[in-house]
């Protein structure tokens, strides 16, 4: 235990949260055993990490740096397995409402005037981006041998994602392509590139409950956070970007604004909270990457 990092320690207990929203659902979900198994695998990936702390190698630090990014994509892979049989409610009319209410329309419907082919494989290719930007700036801190402001960056990252993810068990909802699809009147049709991107995320993405709020939003406020700590040459490239993604959101009809506006409060309520917890614990657990010998 006393090898354990801040960001062991924030993916203990969110995986803890995992297994006992696991045991309020096990009479219901059918994948008893493959969620089992894979709680299983991440707590022996946690164990790994432990214990490589200690190796001194030159790939220490480098799997030291990928742990947390396979470790919150994994779970959320098991989501699709038990998310849907812990709530069976759907909050997508609730959401649309809330939509209609602020601009009196359906804002992916109302955006399809603007529809092109162009501008469809533009969108996608935007809305795709949002995955690599958390990593890109991680990995140019990395190259700088900033291990110890990537510790933090991770920290709010993580506060983020699992905030999210908690949300999704809370307020599940599909978002527009979904319920919304009898509205939408033409097809978003690109060139090359956006089928192939479409089917990408439908593969990544097998849990389609996690409208509400948008991780796109969540994420991509918290990389201009980190970045612009840590990294502004990366913030200032980002700003354009950023507004990209955001459109890209109702254009792609993944999300409702409502979604979005979601996504960037728990962004910033997140990196409030973590900031300050980041700060006290820290202190107390070993830090996350392996130093080398003075």
């Amino acid at each position: 235990m006393k090898n354990i990092s801040v960001l062991d320690k924030i993916n203990i207990y969110f995986l803890c949260l995992n297994v006992l929203v696991y045991i309020i659902t096990f009479n219901k979900t059918p994948y008893k055993i493959p969620l089992l198994l894979s709680y299983l695998a991440f707590a022996a990936l946690i164990y790994f990490v432990i214990k490589i702390r200690k190796v001194q190698s030159e790939y220490t630090n480098l799997i030291l740096l990928v742990y947390p990014i396979i470790f919150l994509f994994g779970i959320f892979e098991t989501f699709f397995m038990i998310l849907p049989y812990f709530n069976t409610q759907r909050f997508d009319e609730i959401l649309i409402q809330i939509d209609f209410s602020m601009f009196g329309t359906h804002p992916t419907v109302w955006i399809e005037r603007f529809i092109s082919p162009m501008l469809t494989e533009i969108m996608y290719i935007l809305y795709l981006f949002y995955f690599p930007m958390p990593i890109i700036v991680m990995v140019l801190l990395y190259r700088n041998n900033r291990l110890k402001e990537i510790e933090e960056g991770f920290f709010i990252f993580l506060s983020c994602y699992y905030l999210a993810y908690t949300i999704y068990f809370i307020v599940p909802a599909s978002g527009p392509r979904f319920y919304l699809h009898e509205f939408q009147t033409i097809p978003l049709d690109g060139y090359f590139l956006s089928n192939p991107i479409r089917e990408l995320i439908n593969k990544l993405e097998p849990n389609k409950l996690d409208a509400f709020p948008s991780l796109h939003a969540g994420i991509v406020m918290s990389t201009m956070i980190v970045s612009y700590k840590f990294a502004r040459r990366m913030f200032n490239i980002f700003v354009p970007i950023v507004i990209g993604i955001t459109i890209s959101l109702v254009y792609c009809r993944y999300h409702y604004v409502i979604d979005i506006i979601g996504g960037f409060l728990v962004s910033i309520i997140s990196y409030q909270i973590s900031s300050r917890i980041y700060k006290v614990i820290h202190k107390n657990t070993i830090f996350h990457f392996r130093l080398p010998l003075q």
